[in-house]
């Protein structure tokens, strides 16, 4: 037993406070990019969940930790799994049925991670939809949907609802390739001009390419291909057309863009290499700049130099004001950017959402105009290899 005069442990806030205090350190909230917890949050967005399985349990709920949740209430269709989330992330009710728990709630929003139907195809579009008309915000995550027509209905219920839907494309919310698109904004930069990404990712057969029913390995391309999409719509905007060409060995590819915005890229979907390595490669070129994005987590700005004097420089040194600036992680302590939910881009997806359901704003990244525009992109893929196919501008669907 301890002495009745034993001081109590301090709480984590207390510590924070008085450390500060001791180093002279500003309030926390003066710096950028800090986090405000949880528990902290003076405006929280009433959510419910309609899905309880790994991934959501592993990557989803756990980050609501770092972001203005309230958890209200949670649903799937095995009841046992809803009630022990429910228990274990502090949602208040479960249900065995979404629909159930949108008419007898009242929610801000809803996350949805869920498996796919009888037919290989995405569950999302109409739970999508049923969330919109219930009068709450939706964020489902990908693949978004099975074809452009299911897109275009989520966004027609955006628009006769006033509700709007966010799609969970996490590596436009990855730490490096947001530093990357800063970067390559600034004028020094000189823009974005050439995209390189390779991603490993093997494409069925023309034949069964997109028979969801048929073929798992159609089920894996829908599934798996909107990560790199993500970054190309991320760093280089909508493209204006695309050709590929494709091996029917490794079943990998190269797809090739040009960009409304004058720029060039190419995606190398790369079926077939060492399942052991890194999976992303990214490489942003500018106008005597570029940055090279390695596994996602290492980042390499190769800032302009004029060159060595080329026959007669005895050193490869750059002058200091012009070498590479590499940034990476520290991998020790146990702080928040070392988190996978903060560097594979969870924390930040999920926060930028409930901004934006707090502020009712329609999220300007990650939502269905940038969703129409990705899934024209796996839709030229219909059309044979080498065919040059145009793309139209998703800001004039009807």
């Amino acid at each position: 037993m301890a002495p009745k005069d034993a001081k109590k442990p301090e709480s984590a806030p207390m510590q924070e406070e008085r450390r500060r205090t001791n180093l002279g350190l500003p309030d926390w909230r003066e710096l950028p990019n800090t986090i405000e917890y949880r528990s902290e949050s003076a405006r929280r967005v009433r959510a419910g969940f309609v899905g309880c399985g790994g991934h959501s349990y592993r990557n989803i709920y756990s980050a609501f930790h770092f972001a203005p949740v309230d958890l209200i209430a949670v649903a799937d269709v095995q009841i046992d799994r809803a009630q022990a989330y429910a228990r274990e992330f502090g949602a208040e009710r479960a249900y065995d049925d979404y629909r159930e728990m949108l008419a007898k709630e009242r929610l801000d929003c809803v996350f949805v991670v869920t498996n796919y139907d009888e037919n290989g195809r995405p569950r999302f579009p109409g739970i999508a939809m049923d969330i919109m008309r219930a009068g709450a915000h939706a964020w489902i995550e990908k693949p978004p949907a099975a074809n452009l027509e299911e897109v275009e209905a989520m966004q027609a219920v955006e628009r006769q609802t006033g509700r709007f839907t966010q799609v969970g494309y996490k590596k436009m919310f990855v730490p490096t390739y947001m530093k990357a698109k800063e970067i390559s904004q600034r004028p020094e930069f000189g823009g974005a001009r050439q995209l390189s990404i390779r991603y490993p990712q093997r494409m069925p057969a023309p034949e069964t390419r997109y028979a969801l029913a048929q073929d798992p390995l159609a089920v894996g391309f829908l599934d798996h291909v909107w990560h790199p999409f993500a970054v190309i719509q991320y760093l280089m905007g909508d493209a204006a057309s695309m050709s590929y060409v494709w091996d029917a060995k490794s079943r990998g590819f190269f797809a090739h863009f040009a960009f409304k915005n004058g720029g060039i890229g190419s995606l190398h979907s790369s079926g077939g290499q060492a399942s052991g390595a890194p999976l992303e490669h990214v490489e942003l070129v500018g106008d005597g700049s570029h940055l090279i994005v390695d596994n996602i987590v290492k980042l390499t700005y190769y800032r302009k130099f004029q060159g060595h004097y080329y026959g007669r420089s005895g050193d490869f040194f750059t002058p200091d004001e012009s070498a590479p600036i590499v940034w990476e992680p520290e991998m020790s302590l146990g702080v928040l950017y070392n988190k996978n939910t903060f560097l594979l881009g969870y924390a930040n997806e999920i926060r930028a959402f409930c901004d934006s359901v707090l502020t009712n704003t329609k999220p300007d990244q990650a939502g269905l105009r940038d969703t129409h525009m990705m899934m024209q992109i796996y839709e030229a893929f219909r059309q044979p290899a080498g065919a040059t196919i145009d793309f139209k501008v998703p800001a004039t669907v009807g």
